[in-house]
């Protein structure tokens, strides 16, 4: 089975709905998918006869592919491939200009913004469709020490070693984003508050172990917040203080550490 490179953020589905309502009144299919290596294609589900596949290239390599379906049986032609190479080379483009105005430039992680949007659109999504879904929110110990003792190059350094040793522990399905200046957030798809806390406990110990190349004597640890998107909890803004409250509840025990938000009931109405 073919394993993409990590990668540190990707585009959500939603980022293609223009582009694949337009190839689907072109070609008069039922559906269009996108698959980005790292990400699962975004086709609803449905039983088809047919597709058309092209591959998204970007300087020379496959970045993933553009899929039309169809529910009937259908053979396409050359001139169908040669469109589809058009509508292929138009999503690249929307990759590259998502990923210059959505990713941070010192790790690769999603910016704040890119990062709350996907997390509204996470929560807007369970509260439709009743999926699970977690959020991760941790900062590294102590870092104002480092910056304060080694220097702001020293401080990148670390933050970019963090970056990376998270991106290997993340699942392909999750988001990654830069919320602060030390301070990172892992949106944790279709699972509960114990699966999060299980990424975020072997998050945790890969970061211990991180050597930060340049600067192999500087020790990182950091500190873990998780909540679940629970029916009690009333918005983004109350999930995202759930975890910041866990956040900071792990700090005061000791820091270097995961504390996991408790499972509230949903307020009952009062008649």
């Amino acid at each position: 089975m073919y394993q993409a490179p990590v990668q540190a953020a990707l585009p959500s589905p939603a980022h293609f709905a223009a582009v694949s309502a337009l190839i689907k009144s072109v070609f008069h299919v039922p559906a269009v998918a996108v698959a980005l290596h790292g990400a699962p294609a975004n086709a609803d589900g449905g039983v088809y006869r047919s597709f058309l596949e092209i591959p998204l290239i970007k300087d020379h390599e496959t970045i993933g592919t553009l899929r039309i379906l169809d529910t009937s049986e259908r053979a396409f032609n050359e001139r169908d491939c040669q469109l589809l190479e058009g509508f292929a080379k138009l999503v690249v483009d929307q990759v590259e200009l998502w990923s210059e105005a959505s990713r941070d430039g010192l790790t690769g992680a999603m910016t704040r913004r890119a990062f709350s949007e996907s997390l509204r659109k996470s929560f807007a999504s369970r509260q439709r469709t009743r999926s699970k879904a977690s959020l991760i929110l941790f900062d590294l110990d102590h870092f104002k020490r480092v910056n304060d003792t080694w220097g702001h190059a020293a401080g990148d350094a670390v933050l970019k070693a963090v970056s990376r040793t998270v991106l290997r522990e993340m699942r392909v399905e999750d988001s990654f984003g830069r919320v602060g200046g030390e301070e990172f957030a892992v949106l944790v798809s279709n699972a509960g508050a114990t699966t999060a806390g299980d990424v975020a406990e072997r998050m945790r110990r890969a970061i211990e172990s991180t050597v930060v190349e340049g600067y192999a004597h500087i020790k990182v640890t950091a500190s873990f917040g998780v909540a679940e998107a629970s029916d009690a909890v009333l918005d983004v803004e109350d999930w995202s203080d759930r975890a910041d409250a866990q956040l900071y509840a792990a700090k005061e025990d000791g820091r270097n550490r995961v504390a996991i938000a408790p499972m509230a009931k949903p307020l009952t109405p009062v008649n």
